[in-house]
This record gives C-alpha cells, structure tokens and sequence, in this order.
C-alpha cells in the first residue's frame, strides 16, 4: 500500500486547547465539532492536495420529533434541561484543495470502527483526483476504545423505575483450543449481567448448528466482568473448564441491564451529512472547514456497513429532520440479504448471520427485495425502499455482492420472491450487480496457501470494480448519466439455481470434482420468533432455537469449468481470462473442527492442470492451462483484452487498469 510521503499535522490536545465550533442554535440537531487532529495528505507526484481532520461531534435527539420515532428506546434514554437527548461519535473528514473539488460528498460508513479512503491510500490512487470530499462517523457504541476507532458514544437507556434489563445471547467459536474469550468478540464490549443473571447464565455447546445443545453446568464456567474507560458498556471474558474445542459453538444466554441507544448511530449519520449538504458554508459550525459547495452526496459501505444502510433507509433515515433526501446515491457492497442488530433493545452491531456461526441472530430478515414482496410465512407485504418511497426520498441504488454471499449470505432473496421461484422486479431506481468467482473480501489476485478452509482462499480482486461503481453513482446523481445496466443471475434464464436437489449438489452449481469435497448445503435465512414485542418495538422477548421456515435461497449457475458465467456476473480479468476455477465458497479446515460446514465469508481455489496429460491423470474433468492458452503472451493479451472490456463496459476506471495487469504478469511462472 502506498502512502503519501508528507503529512503535516496539527494535534490539538485538552492541555493546548480544543478546537470547538459551537453554535448558539442547533441546525439538524448536530450541536459542535470538536477537532483533535489535522493532517496535510500530500505527494510530489500531483498538483492537488486534501486536508484530513479527525474529532468528535456532538448531537441531540428530540424525541418529541416524529421525524426520530424510529430510533428504539429513544423515549427511555436520558434528557438534558431542554428535554433533548445528548450524544456524540467520533467523525474523520477529508477536505479536497479547491483546484480538485467536485461538489460530491462520499459517506463512508467505517466497519467496525475503521475504514480507509481512497485519499488516505494514496493519493495516486484514481479516485482521490476526483475531488471528492470524504466523511466517516462513529455508529457503534460497542466497539472497545482504540487508536484510530471510529466509535459511537450513546447513553444507556433506562425506565423510571430502574435499569431495564433483558436476556442476551453471545455465540463463541474459536478455531484452535483456546480459553478466555471475549465474548463479544475481539476489540467489541458486551453488557452488564445483572446479579441474577450472572449467577444463573446458561452455556451450552453443539457442533453444528442442527445438533441438540448440550448443557455445562454453571460450576464448569466463569464470567469476568470488566469496565472500560470511556465506554459505558463492559469487556466480558468466558472462561471454560477444560478450554473451549475448534469448531464447536458455544452458546451463553444471561439476564443482562443498560442497554444503549444503538440507533442513534444512524441519526448521527443523517444529521452531520445533512448539515454539511444544506448548510453548508452557511453554518457557523462548520465555517472553520473551508468546505467545497456540496451538491450531491453518496453513501457507501462493505459487508457490516452495507447491511447498515439497507437498514438505514429501511427504517427511513434517509429523509432528514426538515424531510429532505440526505444521500442521492446509496451502494450497499456485499452486504447479502441481511440487516443488522443496529437499531434494536441490545444491540449487537457485528453479528452476521452465516452457515456455521450466528445462525438465529436477528439479521437477515424480511423484508429482503427493495421493491415490495410478500413474507409466506407472515403474509405482510414490505419492502427496503418503502418508508423511502413514502417520505419521497428514494435514492439511486447500486446493490454490489460476490458470487459468495449467495452461498453465505443468502444473496438471490434481494431480487427474488422469498420463496426464491421467481425473479422480483427491481425498482427503476436500482442497479444489481453480482461480481463473479469471488469471495466477499476482494484479494490482491495472488493466490496463497490454505489456512482456515480446505481450499485455498480465493484470491480474486474485485475492489477496483466495486469502487469504479461508486464514481458511476456519483454520475449518475449528479450528472443524469446512466450507469451500465444491471448484471446478475436470473431464475428466468437458468443462470440462478439451487444449489442442491433432493440432498445432492446440483450439476448446475458445481461438478463435482473427485480431489474436492463440495458442500452439503448452503446458509438460507429463516423467519424466526422473537416474541410478540419484536416487530413493532425492536425488543426480543424469547431467543429461538430453532426455525425450520426456509426463505428460498439459490445461487448461480456455473460453467463447465465450475466458474461464474460472464452473461450473468461481473467476471474480474482473473476469472473472465481464467489459470484456475474461483470457488464462491470453502468448507472449514479439519483442524478448524466442524469440517462440514462452510468457512466463514470465503471462497476457494483450485488451479487448473499445466495440460490434458496431468488433468487426465488427477481425474479432472476442467479445460487445462495449455488447452486454453498458446503461451503466456497468447494468455496475456486475452487479459488484457478482457481488462479493456471492462473499462468499456462502465465498469471499471481505466486508471486501475495497472493493478489489473500486474496479476497477469505475475503469473508468467505457471507457463514455465
């Protein structure tokens, strides 16, 4: 990763003086900015440069405003003398040189407290000339404090006759024998059990989420409660006789008190974008800045911080406190099906429901179309957009996934019926995109060695394409110019299929291949009971254990060679111009234990054979390296043609056309 070579900074301190800029009047409920750090990001190798600050800004809630009536618990939280509810979350802010500003402001929504701009990467990289200015907050309040967390620090939330309390669930797994571990997982806070529910926590372990649970007495664990400064939410350690063993899933359930304004998150992000687009120079508080005019804004996020806005603009944050749109464009990156435990009593920001782990959470729920579909098992009729479409603030959608969330994260349920029979219709304000034979973390195009899964991890890079996608939204919102038309897999032409058929691995979705095991299912999301209070207050009164109501996840069809087709998904040069099949999905590693199930979030790799006489001695049936290409210089221009075709197709920008090239050159050894 390459770094600008200069960083002029200014850190301000309590004993120098706090930069406050304060107003005497609330404009969209953000009181103050309070700056700690400035940084000049330069390179000698461009003309423009960007200012980078870093602090905290300071809100209120009214909870009077139904404009707010979505946030949960918001009329239990604490007041000050005005009856307003106070908060505040950590901001960083990238400010372009005025020869560079476009009008465009990028909302990044950070994962789990980080998140890196193109900017701080470099500033050679292709979008950080475009001028683009960049905004992050805090929206967690669980994430444990660190240097460089983006965290959110809301206040707990309580009744008039005490602490309200309720039970919770933690999942633990571990992938070698451990013991003492955070139940929370690591750098995240759990809550406080109550004295009863300390002394009468349940723990059970089972090796597959199927398995029945088996109980361990309350003698044969511990709980160690720890406080940590600046955070109103607690580290807790479980501590187990004999040590916790890979694979299993250990499940611990306890009365726990105080829980936090989770969703105040979000109203953080509606009201510091919105104070920046319509007040902009205008603003008091914001006059220190020096900010371009903004006249667009789009939001973006990976994987937790893209199931993060469809939850934002489900639960409708994206119309402001005056009733304004916030965000022109929104692009939700591999993001699955899911939501979140964002904005509910207890909230727990960074599970994500998978095959293996977290299987019963909250998160993937209907509704899943952003159009409106029908829940079989509820008979209610909703959709993403529909508080949007209400409130006339629909943005321009571009929903971006792998091949892999349809494995993991029950990807199809977006743009099918929740029975996954027939393709739902996507609104006209939506792009689909599905990127083909890659994993839901984009790799560098180099594969490695298997570590945690049975194949090794599936290389494929597929950022460039992602954030090439952005510029088009921004385009698109700004300009009117329409972005390449949307790509995935479709039930209506046989490219979106089951994965399996009467137990079995479906030959649409993979052929199989005598030195792979394949998987024995896939993850499908489930409509679950919460109890009587969910649906209408966000509250769980009951923790189920099991749900057998199946929403009708399927995946994509896939070629002779076990590879995505191109008709169907965005294929990257690295599997369009293929040395190898891109697997959207891995099992565990034995050693990991629970062998059956899928790795978490990864994919696979499996090269092809040098040529027919080595793939007819391994039994497989794939075309070889020397069957498809002449030479390296045959196989080089083939992806340097399939490179240059994504440029032309809007995909991707041309100035990532080198990191592209230097995969293929990199590969010169396997025809050697």
């Amino acid at each position: 990763m390459e770094h600008s070579v200069f960083r002029a900074k200014l850190v301000a301190s309590l004993s120098t003086g706090l930069l406050l800029f304060t107003s005497a009047l609330l404009h969209g409920e953000v009181n103050r900015l309070e700056v700690t750090e400035r940084e000049t990001l330069l390179h000698p190798d461009v003309s423009f440069s960007y200012e980078l600050i870093r602090g905290v800004v300071h809100f209120t809630l009214d909870p009077s405003d139904s404009v707010n009536e979505m946030i949960t618990d918001l009329a239990y939280a604490p007041r000050n003398s005005a009856g307003l509810v106070e908060y505040s979350a950590d901001f960083k802010l990238l400010i372009p040189s005025q020869d560079i500003a476009n009008g465009g402001l990028l909302y990044m929504v950070n994962n789990r407290g980080r998140g890196a701009t193109a900017p701080e990467i470099s500033l050679k990289d292709p979008l950080a000339g475009l001028g683009f200015t960049y905004l992050l907050t805090g929206w967690i309040n669980e994430i444990a404090p660190g240097d460089g967390l983006l965290r959110l620090h809301a206040p707990i939330v309580s009744s008039v006759t005490g602490p309200i309390t309720g039970d919770v669930r933690y999942e633990v797994i571990v992938s070698s024998q451990s013991n003492d571990l955070n139940i929370a997982g690591g750098r995240h806070l759990a809550y406080e059990p109550t004295e009863e529910g300390l002394e009468e926590a349940v723990l059970s372990q089972r090796l597959y989420q199927t398995d029945p649970r088996v109980p361990i007495e309350r003698a044969g664990f511990d709980l160690e409660i720890d406080s940590k400064p600046d955070s109103n939410q607690p580290l807790v350690t479980l501590s187990l006789q004999g040590g916790f063993k890979p694979g299993y899933i250990y499940e611990l359930i306890y009365e726990a008190m105080n829980p936090v304004l989770a969703g105040a998150g979000m109203a953080g992000i509606r009201d510091l974008v919105s104070l920046i687009r319509y007040e902009g120079k205008g603003s008091t508080i914001l006059e220190e800045f020096n900010l371009p005019n903004i006249d667009h804004t789009v939001a973006y996020g990976f994987s937790q911080s893209g199931r993060l806005l469809r939850q934002y603009l489900y639960d409708g944050f994206n119309a402001d406190l005056d009733k304004r749109i916030v965000f022109d464009g929104v692009v939700p990156f591999i993001a699955g099906s899911g939501y979140g435990m964002f904005n509910n009593r207890f909230a727990m920001p960074t599970r994500t429901s998978g095959h293996h782990s977290n299987y019963l959470y909250p998160t993937d729920l209907f509704p899943f179309t952003y159009g409106e579909s029908t829940d079989p098992y509820t008979g209610r009729t909703d959709g993403v957009l529909k508080k949007a479409r209400q409130s006339n603030t629909v943005p321009k959608l571009m929903h971006i996934q792998t091949s892999n969330e349809y494995w993991v994260r029950g990807g199809s349920l977006p743009h099918t019926n929740p029975d996954g029979t027939e393709d739902a219709e996507l609104p006209s304000e939506v792009r689909f995109y599905t990127i083909g034979g890659s994993q839901h973390g984009s790799g560098n195009g180099r594969p490695r060695p298997a570590t945690t899964g049975q194949l090794p991890r599936n290389p494929n890079l597929w950022n460039p394409i992602g954030m090439s996608l952005v510029v088009r939204m921004f385009e698109w919102v700004a300009m009117g110019k329409e972005p390449p038309a949307s790509r995935y897999p479709r039930i209506a032409d046989d490219t979106l299929v089951p994965s399996h058929i009467d137990g079995a691995i479906n030959r649409d979705a993979w052929n199989r291949l005598s030195f792979v095991t394949h998987p024995s299912a896939i993850y499908r999301p489930m409509h679950s009971n919460y109890g009587s209070r969910w649906d209408e207050e966000r509250v769980i009164e009951q923790h189920p254990y099991y749900s057998d109501h199946f929403y009708g996840a399927l995946v994509p069809a896939v070629d002779s060679d076990n590879n995505d087709f191109e008709v169907s998904t965005i294929l990257p040069p690295t599997t369009l111009v293929p040395l190898a099949t891109f697997t959207p999905w891995n099992l565990r590693a034995p050693a990991t234990g629970a062998e059956k199930s899928l790795a978490r979030l990864s994919g696979g790799y499996i090269p092809f054979a040098i040529d027919t006489v080595t793939a007819l001695q391994a039994r497989d049936p794939r075309n070889s390296v020397s069957g498809l290409y002449t030479s390296f210089a045959d196989y080089l221009a083939k992806y340097e043609a399939a490179t240059d075709q994504k440029i032309e197709e809007g995909f991707l920008l041309p100035g990532f056309k080198e990191v592209y090239m230097d995969i293929a050159r990199s590969n010169q050894s396997v025809f050697e």
